[in-house]
């Protein structure tokens, strides 16, 4: 004859089960992570406005090849002038990114003068409390934990450093390659026009400017 099962745990079965069905459907999809995007303002993208350092600018800037200067009558540089604030970069002052390398040079944090110490400290106490027939658990941890602040003197901390070697065709056509160490991996991309030797992005359209185009984009 089978066994009735008590009615208390009939009910704590029943709701463990419903329990770990729940938790089950609970589990098996996550709800979806808004889509969140923004312009980067991270040292390697940030856009350079190609002034000195606390200048007070009332009018646009307008950022100019020589080159491209020099290709425009003396009427378009006064028109130019008057509507914009100039900067002028000479030919060997800007260029486009034609490759990038990377190495990381990161180094991990070292913990062993802390274990040492810790393992010499709580060495030398038991040898002597063996001696001396004279243990204390309270004592060892101390020692030990003192041996181990000590012996961490020795060791390093973690360091984040990367290191970039860009490839740059110069305004002039020369090429001439650049390196940046920095404690991110952020780089710039190949393709982008970039101020020598800051490495500090600029607008695409400088490194393609001509006299046409100057007139169009500032005076059309």
């Amino acid at each position: 004859m089978a066994r009735a099962v008590p009615l208390s745990m009939r009910s704590k079965a029943i709701c463990l089960g419903i329990i770990t069905i729940g938790l089950t459907g609970c589990a098996t999809q996550a709800p979806e992570l808004p889509r969140y995007v923004q312009q980067s303002t991270e040292s390697g993208y940030s856009t350079s406005q190609a002034v000195g350092a606390g200048a007070v600018v009332s009018k646009k800037i307008a950022i100019l090849t020589r080159t491209a200067w020099l290709g425009l009558s003396e009427i378009e540089k006064s028109k130019v002038a008057e509507l914009f604030e100039l900067s002028i970069l000479e030919d060997d002052q800007f260029g486009l990114i034609t490759d990038v390398q990377g190495v990381d040079q990161s180094t991990q944090a070292t913990s062993g003068g802390a274990v040492l110490g810790g393992a010499v400290a709580n060495a030398a106490y038991i040898d002597k409390a063996l001696r001396g027939g004279n243990y204390s658990a309270t004592n060892q941890l101390a020692l030990g934990i003192l041996g181990a602040a000590l012996g961490s003197s020795m060791d390093t901390k973690a360091t984040s450093q990367f290191q970039f070697g860009y490839t740059v065709k110069l305004g002039d056509g020369d090429i001439k390659y650049f390196d940046e160490i920095k404690s991110t991996a952020f780089r710039h991309s190949v393709g982008v026009c970039v101020t020598v030797p800051s490495m500090t992005l600029l607008s695409q359209h400088v490194c393609t400017q001509t006299p046409d185009s100057v007139r169009k984009r500032f005076l059309g």
